[in-house]
This record gives C-alpha cells, structure tokens and sequence, in this order.
C-alpha cells in the first residue's frame, strides 16, 4: 500500500481507537456509554467541613461531540477571591409511590447572584464548550433535610433552556453534623 494511502487509514484507525478507548474509560468509571453531544454525570468524594465527614457531590456537564456548542453559565468571584464558574442546576428524588421525580434542591432561578459567604461578583455569559471540555455545578453537600439513605437521586443540569440529567446514584449513607 502506499504511503498516501497509508496515512489516512493509521490517522482514522488512531482516532477510532481513541474514541473506544475513552467510551471505556467513561463505563468503567460511570456504569455507560456516553452518547455524542453534551452529557451530564456525578461524581462524588468524602470530605471533612465540620464536626465529622460529609459525603459532597459534583455534577458535571461534559461536551462529547465533534464540535463547540454556546452554553450559559455563571462566572463569578467566590468569598475566597477566586474566580470560577458554574452552571445551573437542580436535585431531584425519585419518588416510589409516583414513579416521578420530585426537585428537593433548586438553583437554577437565582444560582447566578452575589449573596454573603459565598459569591461576591456574578455574570451571566454564553461561552463555547468545546469538545472534551467539561464544566462544573460545583461540589455540594446534601443537607440531611434534602436526602436520606436509600433514597434514589439525580442531577439535572440546565442550560440554553435544554436540561442534561445525569444519571441515577443512590445515597448509601447521610452523615449528621
């Protein structure tokens, strides 16, 4: 075969193998296969804030597809000086007795505003995701009010009026402070 010709089998045979090898990774870690465009997971990691340690969660916003997509987010300047960026969000508990979800956390109306000890400076802007870019709600601890153990929960993350849930994780254990 000629080396013309040999070049662009080796680069898209390269390329396919990236892809499967990175839909591996993400089954491995999540439980699935993302789909190409945007996609929303969780993750969660323990930590200590208090008197004992605390379970927090962070969902994410991830652009898998070929190319850019604009979405809203929030960049602001937290209490601690530093500049970050979130996107809109909520937490929902699956019900047993309706088989529906019912939203337990809510922060997409006014997730965007400065409010004392935590956001000092906000805007609200429209920015590419390009692809393999992910953006972040932001770790957050559920409040014992919000959840109990076994209860089924998820992230919906919202924006450019689409919504991107994640999905399902239950709670195996709530600490109290």
């Amino acid at each position: 075969m000629k080396a013309e010709k040999l070049i662009p089998v080796a680069l898209i045979g390269t390329v396919m193998l990236g892809l499967i090898a990175l839909e591996l990774r993400h089954h491995f870690k999540y439980g699935h296969f993302f789909p190409l465009g945007l996609h929303a997971d969780v993750t969660d990691f323990r930590g200590d804030i208090g008197p004992g340690p605390s379970i927090f969660f962070d969902a994410h916003l991830t652009n898998f597809g070929l190319y850019p997509r604009e979405i809203e987010r929030c960049e602001f300047v937290s209490d601690a000086n530093t500049h970050e960026v979130s996107v809109a969000y909520r937490v929902e508990r699956f019900e047993d007795g309706t088989h529906s979800w019912r939203t337990v956390v809510d922060i997409g109306q006014d997730f965007c505003r400065p409010r004392p000890v935590a956001i000092i400076r906000a805007r609200l802007v429209r920015k590419w995701l390009w692809p393999g870019q992910t953006l972040s709600t932001g770790s957050r601890v559920m409040d014992e009010s919000d959840i109990v153990a076994g209860n089924t929960m998820r992230f919906v993350i919202e924006g450019n009026g689409r919504q991107f849930p994640t999905g399902r994780f239950a709670i195996v254990e709530v600490y109290s402070h």
